[in-house]
């Protein structure tokens, strides 16, 4: 940052408050700023359109917008930049309002000094590049969920579900929609809770679990659970991973089937092979038989 030129947009209709911002900004050594200053929020919305901002500092009451409102519409247009408010003693609270809404920080006019004011744009833009990056963490990890092709959802402490990807809805037949906030037994029947709750307490293991669809009927689904706990050891609900495996479970049937009708098969050749052979195997001992019965 000691080397990079910091744009700051300031947006403040009292010129005397301008002139009071731009030496202290003089006086800060180690970082470089071009000050830009609109007297308005139009004129502000008009060079964020234009120039590359940094950072925005807004005072709340202009002429052309007045208090928590004059925050919200600039956040709108402008995301992605850092806001520090500039307040007066009596509108402090509603620049706390703008910080809880997203505001990086509020500097109070007439207690504002260079190296505050240095400190706090500093932070403001490095908070700033820390939430940019863990939205784009966040986006990336959502869309890599919401394209894998195994189901996966969240559930709280009662076993209601909070989060479902469309994989899991597509293979129960429902709606995202239909399912979040339905309780985990909607979808399976008691034993599979059973298993549920057995298995949420080995982490790591895989378990089959029978899972009821919208029009009444059943997959099979391989599942990993693992709970999830509160930092005072609290138990906060669970996530899970889960594949179809109903066209494996059906093979497997059929391969159940066909050794079944095969061992039927076989036992009842073996019998009529037996019954067949019995005479020659009479006849052929018939002496030997004769002489033991003898």
């Amino acid at each position: 940052m000691d080397e990079q030129t910091i744009k700051i947009l300031l947006i403040e209709d009292n010129p005397g408050d301008t002139v009071i911002i731009r030496e202290m900004l003089k006086e800060i050594i180690g970082m470089n700023f071009k000050l830009i200053n609109a007297t308005g929020l139009n004129d502000g919305f008009e060079i964020i359109s234009k120039e590359q901002i940094n950072i925005i500092l807004l005072d709340l009451n202009l002429s052309d917008s007045f208090g928590i409102d004059t925050f919200y519409k600039m956040n709108k247009k402008a995301p992605n930049i850092p806001i520090i408010i500039l307040t007066g003693l009596s509108d402090e609270e509603l620049a706390i309002n703008a910080v809880g809404k997203g505001a990086q920080d509020y500097l109070v006019k007439g207690q504002i000094e260079s190296q505050l004011l240095a400190k706090s744009i500093k932070y403001a833009i490095e908070r700033k590049n820390i939430e940019r990056k863990l939205r784009e963490s966040e986006e990336k990890y959502r869309l890599m969920v919401e394209k894998m092709q195994s189901g996966i959802f969240l559930m709280n402490s009662q076993n209601k579900l909070t989060y479902i990807n469309l994989s899991f809805a597509k293979m129960l037949g429902y709606k995202i929609s239909d399912m979040v906030k339905k309780d985990l037994s909607y979808f399976t029947d008691a034993n599979g809770i059973r298993l549920f709750n057995e298995y949420l307490k080995k982490s790591g293991h895989t378990y089959e679990l029978k899972l009821k669809r919208k029009d009444g009927s059943s997959i099979y689904a391989l599942v990993s659970s693992n709970p999830l706990y509160k930092a005072d050891g609290s138990y906060l609900g669970a996530i899970s991973i889960l594949t179809d495996i109903s066209s494996r479970k059906n093979v497997e049937q059929s391969l159940m089937n066909a050794m079944k009708e095969k061992n039927e098969d076989f036992f009842l050749i073996m019998g009529n092979m037996m019954e067949a052979i019995k005479p020659l195997i009479q006849n052929e001992y018939k002496d030997e038989f004769m002489d033991k019965f003898a």
